[in-house]
């Protein structure tokens, strides 16, 4: 079904009952299924999932047919966990979900395996240091023979994904799914060959369709599929380890969020920095990434940081839109754009399963908050920076050597342990409005008066952004039936400048949601310390992080972005964020350096509580903007 039962015909009713008995189905699911589908017979709604349905961008159509095939949104009551437990949990083999699914064919490819490997020039270099050494040719026949007639999901020919659509992706608010490694190269394979799903039209093939299928994500996808074709794991037909994909529930209000601050330290958020490449002194009194998570770049290459991989266990954190993958659908054919989407072409599996599991319009992909475990880094020199990245197979990745049991609905199940992903955003996207230069001027500044908005009513105010930051990383926010596996994979949250990217948001209050954000979420999980990364020259809007710092280090800082800038492929802004044709936030200029960085905040707070510094915030700000001066030194004052 493509929404709920009270708009799902009953001849695609027993269309999809018909095709869940190729499956194998269990009875459980189909007494779920008969029982939806018999009220649809009968006309009777489902009130539940009927309440108030609001079509996505296709029923705008006037075709009743696309729009009864199309993606649902649900609004109106949102159910608890709980009550999706009792419900809709379901599991076919390894696939494994939190609520119903259907099965849907595939239309006819349009190419060769062979032709779509030399279409992306993949070189061949699959010589991975785990599992078989593979070649073009070698991948192209065990596509043909091994993985396109041994299809994954129980022998039948076609692809499984959660139903129905909610909240413009097929998992929907509070939900997870969990899909086979093979599952996903056999995805990915299809539509890399140019099929696509009938009466489902998945993100992923419309993605490929795109110049990406010539481009470097062709050449990641690639990639992914060598790495099927040598992975022990899925020799003589096996299915491998799973990947997750877990979206958080609803966010909470910002009054219970308030609640929760009343009573939270700010110690809890065991914030950690990075100076990994700001070109300032060393900061003295507050707690430091272990040396192993923070190494700084080289001349020639990058050093460790959150996205490079610096710590085991270490979740590198997506700044997203609403959806994870941003803005290449139509406009990236490989590296390019910001932090999100250089992620998307580093991270393979992300990204199929990112496109894959949406048929929204325009933008179909994964919406954020989601959580993706089992994922992992296919090539190297990926930094904060962006300066060295380039499509060099990380022949070290893990096949594998790094897979761990896990647990769902009873069943023990291998992923990998490599690198868990959070896409997730700031709730600020959009609040300068146009992005004209005198707009971009003061913001990239800091200086902006619409960054410094803290009542309800205004259009990104800062409570947003903790409750966005809470939400995001609580553990209660996620199926109760992904947190333990999450506890197991996760010990730290990296990040870098959260809400001051290319969403030009206030590097020093990007910086405070985190620390207030983070310490209202780490007791959900018992410990979770947050790495704070530090640059020079961020991918998204270099410069604006020297901010942070006090004045002679944010001078510093400055003047490394200026004197070296980063090339134009490390990073994309509008021609209107530049300064006298410079990239780096005022032009290299420190007249708008504070007297006062992180340190001093933190030897200020950090025996306080989160809502001290929240109050603090806002009370700085109740009179307006006073953007004469840095945020750091209002509150410090």
């Amino acid at each position: 079904p493509m929404g709920s039962c009270s708009n799902f015909s009953a001849s695609l009713a027993l269309r999809y009952l018909s095709k869940l008995a190729t499956m194998h189905a269990s009875p459980l699911l189909f007494i779920g299924v008969i029982a939806c589908c018999s009220h649809v017979a009968a006309g009777v709604e489902d009130k539940r999932l009927s309440e108030a349905i609001l079509g996505d961008d296709e029923c705008a159509s006037d075709d009743a047919t696309r729009c009864s095939l199309s993606a649902r949104q649900l609004r109106g009551e949102v159910l608890s966990l709980e009550a999706q437990e009792e419900e809709v949990d379901v599991s076919d083999g390894e696939f494994v979900a939190s609520k119903f699914f259907g099965s849907f064919d595939w239309t006819p490819t349009q190419r060769t395996i062979e032709a779509a490997i030399q279409d992306a020039k993949w070189n061949g270099d699959g010589q991975f240091h785990e599992g078989e050494i593979v070649n073009a040719v070698s991948v192209a026949k065990w596509v043909n023979e091994d993985l396109l007639v041994n299809p994954p999901f129980n022998g039948a020919h076609g692809a499984i994904v959660p139903m129905p659509a909610s909240g413009d992706d097929q998992v929907g608010p509070g939900n997870y799914v969990a899909y086979s490694r093979r599952q996903v190269c056999y995805i990915v394979a299809k539509t890399l060959m140019g099929a696509g799903t009938k009466e489902y039209d998945n993100g992923l093939t419309r993605f490929m369709n795109t110049c990406a299928r010539t481009g470097g994500f062709a050449k990641s996808m690639v990639t992914l599929v060598a790495s099927c074709a040598a992975d022990p794991t899925l020799k003589d037909g096996k299915q491998g380890p799973l990947l997750v994909v877990a979206r958080g529930a609803d966010p909470t209000s910002v009054q219970a969020a308030r609640g929760v601050a009343a009573s939270a330290p700010l110690s809890n958020a065991g914030l950690r920095v990075c100076q990994y490449d700001d070109g300032a002194a060393p900061l003295d009194g507050i707690p430091k990434v272990p040396s192993e998570g923070c190494v700084s770049a080289t001349g020639s290459g990058p050093g460790k940081d959150f996205m490079s991989g610096g710590l085991h266990r270490q979740v590198v954190v997506d700044i997203t839109a609403s959806w994870l993958g941003g803005y290449v659908l139509g406009n990236a054919c490989g590296l390019g754009g910001g932090q999100d989407e250089r992620l998307m072409v580093y991270f393979p599996e992300v990204a199929a399963l990112t496109f894959f599991l949406s048929a929204s319009h325009p933008f179909p992909q994964l919406r954020q908050p989601a959580w993706v475990l089992g994922a992992r880094q296919f090539f190297v020199d990926l930094d904060g920076t962006g300066r060295y990245n380039d499509y060099v197979l990380d022949k070290a990745v893990p096949l594998n050597s790094d897979l761990e049991n896990v647990q769902f609905k009873g069943k023990t199940y291998k992923m990998s342990s490599s690198r868990p992903f959070l896409g997730f955003m700031s709730e600020s996207q959009g609040f300068l409005g146009k992005e004209t230069y005198d707009n971009l001027k003061w913001a990239r500044l800091n200086r902006h008066t619409l960054q410094r908005e803290i009542r309800s009513s205004d259009k990104a105010p800062f409570e947003n952004q903790v409750r966005a930051w809470y939400n995001s990383v609580a553990l209660t926010s996620y199926h109760v039936e992904v947190r333990p596996t999450l506890k197991q994979f996760v010990q730290s949250v990296g990040t870098g400048p959260w809400l001051a990217g290319l969403w030009w948001g206030d590097s020093q209050l990007g910086m405070l949601a985190t620390w207030i954000g983070q310490a209202l979420a780490a007791p959900t999980w018992g410990e979770l310390p947050v790495d704070y990364y530090m640059y020079a020259d961020f991918t998204e809007n270099p410069g604006n992080q020297c901010y942070v710092h006090s004045y002679h280090n944010c001078a510093a800082c400055l003047s490394k972005c200026n004197n070296n800038p980063l090339p134009g492929t490390a990073f994309w802004m509008p021609d209107e964020a530049f300064t006298d044709g410079k990239s780096c936030a005022g032009a290299g200029s420190p007249q708008y350096c504070g007297q006062n960085g992180v340190e001093q905040i933190y030897a200020a707070f950090s025996g306080k509580g989160a809502l001290d510094l929240w109050n603090a915030v806002e009370h700085a700000f109740r009179n307006g903007a006073h953007t004469e001066k840095t945020v750091f030194d209002i509150l410090l004052r």
